[in-house]
């Protein structure tokens, strides 16, 4: 961290946390529970605000994760009301209330809520195999306190998280998105520039 000193840090704030146990990002606009977890899996309840130009806008949508895989686990959406759009492997489609899908490792995809649906979207959200505690409140929370400061996030941050959760962004240039997250997450995000994959204030 020989340069750590130089950097800046980000101004980061704390979800606030419902009665219910939900955690509030991007204003109230998109909310998560946790619903179970153990050594074999971690299941979280995610809803997304319909008409939210951070939930609510399509693919576009602040809070809709870029389009990637990951290297050792399997995701299974299963959607409670709403519907839920996504792409895998290039091809888009939607699911209704009571459908699910299993995503193993290596198949490229993301998700978002279908803006022709009109309501919001309620989704749980089981993850299998590998292990990354804390990323989703991590990630979810930089990147909300971010926005709603009005400052872009650091891209060279958002790629230490994925480096730090074997996720690995598709979009990047000519199949370089694991050698970018090494490269410039890990060893230029956090070996010189002090970042850091996790951050205290969205420990739960």
């Amino acid at each position: 961290m020989a340069a750590s000193f130089m950097i800046p840090k980000p101004s980061l704030t704390r979800p606030k946390v419902d009665e219910d146990g939900g955690w509030e990002y991007f204003g109230g606009d998109f909310k998560t529970w946790y619903v179970s977890g153990d050594a074999d899996h971690f299941t979280s309840r995610q809803l997304f605000k319909a008409g939210s130009p951070h939930t609510g806008s399509g693919r576009g949508s602040t809070a809709t994760p870029p389009y990637h895989y990951h290297l050792f686990q399997a995701e299974t959406f299963h959607v409670n009301s709403g519907t839920l759009a996504y792409c895998i492997d290039g091809k888009e489609g939607t699911l209704q209330a009571g459908q699910s899908v299993v995503i193993p490792p290596y198949r490229p995809h993301t998700f978002w809520n279908e803006v022709s649906s009109g309501t919001d979207l309620d989704v749980n959200i089981t993850v299998r195999g590998g292990d990354n505690p804390g990323f989703d409140e991590t990630f979810d929370g930089y990147l909300s306190s971010r926005t709603m400061a009005g400052a872009a996030p650091n891209p060279i941050q958002m790629l230490l998280f994925m480096y730090s959760a074997d996720v690995i962004i598709v979009d990047i240039p000519f199949g370089l998105g694991r050698i970018a997250n090494f490269l410039i997450g890990f060893v230029l995000g956090e070996l010189v520039c002090g970042y850091q994959s996790r951050y205290k204030v969205f420990d739960n």
